[in-house]
C-alpha cells in the first residue's frame, strides 16, 4: 500500500512537472515567434520614425480577375488637366487627385509611376532624408506605383491643398489627428478597410528585413476599381476651382540662367535638376544616379521646378525626431522653367486652401504646360543655380 501511495505521488509530481515544462515550451515558442517576426519585419528607420508598420500587404495576387475600366483606344481629349495644363478627357477633370506617399531612400530606387505623376513633391523627413508625394489627376493608366511609404501630418496638409485622396503605408501619430481634423480620405496599408488596394512587389524584396520599407505598391487599376467602393467623395465639389494657371512657354521673363539646379536638403540628401533643351524640361538626378521610372526605365521630365521656402523645425515632444513643416501663411521661393529662374512668393490662407504662387510684383505666376516638381525647403536654404 505504501508503495502504491508513493508511486501515485510520483506520478502526480511528474504530471505537474510535465505541465510546467509544456507551459514554458509554449512560452519560449511564442517569444521566439515574436523575436523572429520583429527581426524579419523590422524597419531600420523605426529608431527615428516609428510608423506602426506591422502587417504586410498580401503578395501579388489574382487581381486580374477583377473587372476594370476599359482603356479607350482613341479618347477625345476635350478637357484640360488642372495639374499640368495638358489636354485630357474632360470627364476626368473633376476627379479628386490621388496623392501617393513614396519612399525616397536609395534602397527604394528606382520608384514606380513617377513618370506619370502630374505633380511631384519632395519634402524633408527626419534624419536628413526626404520623401515624395506623387499626385495624379487620372491614375488609371499608371502601371505600378511605389514603393509606398508612411505619411506625416504635413503630408496630409499638402494633399489637402489639391482636395486629394491620400495613399500611404503607415503614418506618424500626428497624421491621424490631421486626417480627422481635415476630413481627408486616407487609404492606409497598415490599418483601416483599404488594404485590398495594396500588394507586395516581390521584385522589391531582396531580403526579409527590408520588405516593409521598400515593397508596398499599388496600381492605377486597383485604385480606380476600389475608390468608388469607399465612403467618400471621389470628385471635387462644384465650387472647387483649380489654382494653377498655365501657358505654353513658362520661361520667366527677365529670369537668370538655370541650366542646372542643385538642392542640398542635408548632408545626406541632394537633388540635381538639369534642363534638357530637346525636351524643354528638367530631368533629375539623386543619390548619384539618374531619377528613372522602374515601370519602363524612362526619365521623368518636368516643365517646372518650384522651391517653397517655409519653416521646418523639430516637432515638439516627439522622441523620434519628426519634423513640423508650415504649409500655410506666406513666404518666398523660386520658380524655374525653360532653363531660367526667378524669385516668387507663395500664399496659402488655410489648410483647406490651395497654394497661390505669384511674381514679386504680386501678379499670378504662370506655369509652363507640363509636369511640376516642387521642393519644400527651410527658409535658410537656397538652391544653387548654374
Amino acid at each position: 500500500m505504501a508503495k502504491y501511495v508513493q508511486h501515485k505521488k510520483k506520478n502526480k509530481v511528474q504530471k505537474v512537472l510535465m505541465f510546467f515544462i509544456g507551459f514554458f515550451l509554449v512560452l519560449l515558442v511564442g517569444l521566439a515567434t515574436i523575436i523572429l517576426r520583429d527581426f524579419f519585419t523590422s524597419d531600420p528607420e523605426n529608431a527615428t520614425n516609428s510608423d506602426g508598420i506591422n502587417q504586410p500587404a498580401s503578395p501579388d495576387d489574382d487581381f486580374d480577375q477583377i473587372p476594370l475600366r476599359t482603356p479607350e483606344p482613341n479618347p477625345t481629349l476635350d478637357g484640360i488637366n488642372p495639374l499640368t495644363g495638358e489636354p485630357m478627357v474632360s470627364r476626368y477633370e473633376r476627379n479628386r487627385p490621388v496623392a501617393v506617399v513614396l519612399n525616397n531612400l536609395p534602397q527604394a530606387l528606382p520608384l514606380n509611376g513617377v513618370s506619370d505623376a502630374d505633380i511631384l513633391y519632395e519634402y524633408p523627413v527626419e534624419g536628413g532624408l526626404t520623401r515624395m508625394l506623387a499626385i495624379f489627376q487620372d491614375v488609371f493608366y499608371v502601371e505600378k506605383i511605389g514603393s509606398i511609404r508612411s505619411a506625416r501630418h504635413y503630408t496630409v496638409q499638402l494633399a489637402n491643398a489639391y482636395d486629394a485622396i491620400l495613399v500611404a503605408a503607415g503614418r506618424s501619430p500626428q497624421t491621424l489627428t490631421e486626417v480627422r481634423t481635415l476630413g481627408i480620405p486616407f487609404l492606409n496599408e497598415v490599418e483601416g478597410p483599404h488594404r485590398e488596394i495594396f500588394f507586395r512587389d516581390r521584385n522589391r524584396i531582396p531580403d526579409r528585413r527590408v520588405d516593409n520599407l521598400h515593397s508596398v505598391v499599388t496600381t492605377g487599376e486597383r485604385l480606380y476599381h476600389w475608390l468608388p467602393e469607399y465612403d467618400f467623395r471621389i470628385t471635387h465639389e462644384t465650387s472647387y476651382t483649380p489654382a494653377l494657371s498655365f501657358v505654353d512657354d513658362g520661361t520667366p521673363q527677365g529670369g537668370s540662367p538655370a541650366g542646372e539646379i542643385q538642392m542640398r536638403f542635408s548632408s545626406a540628401k541632394s537633388t540635381t535638376f538639369t534642363y534638357d533643351t530637346a525636351l524643354r524640361a528638367y530631368t533629375v538626378r539623386q543619390s548619384n544616379t539618374d531619377f528613372v521610372d522602374a515601370n519602363d526605365g524612362s526619365r521623368p521630365a518636368f516643365a517646372n521646378v518650384v522651391f517653397i521656402q517655409t519653416s521646418v523645425t523639430g516637432l515638439q515632444n516627439d522622441a523620434s525626431g519628426r519634423l513640423d513643416i508650415t504649409t500655410t501663411g506666406s513666404g518666398s521661393g523660386y520658380f524655374a522653367s525653360g532653363g531660367r529662374y526667378i524669385r516668387i512668393n507663395w500664399t496659402r490662407f488655410d489648410l483647406a486652401a490651395p497654394f497661390i504662387f505669384t511674381l514679386e510684383d504680386g501678379s499670378r505666376l504662370n506655369f509652363g504646360v507640363g509636369k511640376t516638381y516642387i521642393c519644400i525647403i527651410p527658409r535658410n536654404l537656397d538652391p544653387t543655380f548654374g
